[in-house]
């Protein structure tokens, strides 16, 4: 084979294996921001039920759909939360359930706190 016909093939290759390359890096990027709408999704299902219950002393009482907006962001943090956030969310909607008002705002606290740091994490704040 001649030096042309080799520099056409190692060209070729070039082209097909940036394509390749290009395609993958695409992919992951998409996935990437499918991801993310999934979370913020989860943690703007979680916004109502923090502001509900920090805004009241009686937030069950005064917000008649707090449980359903529990109900809402406890499925949303089980599709698409992590597994320590899933852990305290439960260990929070328990901690209602046992009207256990002291236990229910730290683990509150602190899920508050693990998801502020997540989120700044994930979009690089």
């Amino acid at each position: 084979m001649e030096s042309r016909e080799w520099l056409m093939i190692i060209s070729l290759l070039i082209v097909a294996i940036g394509w390749f390359i290009n395609s993958h890096l695409n992919r992951k990027l998409e996935i990437s921001k499918k991801r993310m709408d999934y979370r913020l999704e989860t943690l703007h299902s979680f916004l109502p039920v923090y502001l509900s219950i920090t805004s009241s002393t009686k937030p069950f009482l005064d917000d008649k759909n707090l449980n359903e907006k529990i109900k809402k962001a406890r499925i949303n943090f089980q599709l698409y939360g992590y597994t320590d956030e899933i852990d305290l969310f439960e260990k929070f909607v328990l901690a209602i359930e046992e009207k256990n008002t002291i236990e229910a705002s730290n683990i509150l606290n602190k899920l508050i706190a693990l998801i502020r740091n997540r989120i700044r994490e994930e979009l690089n704040l």
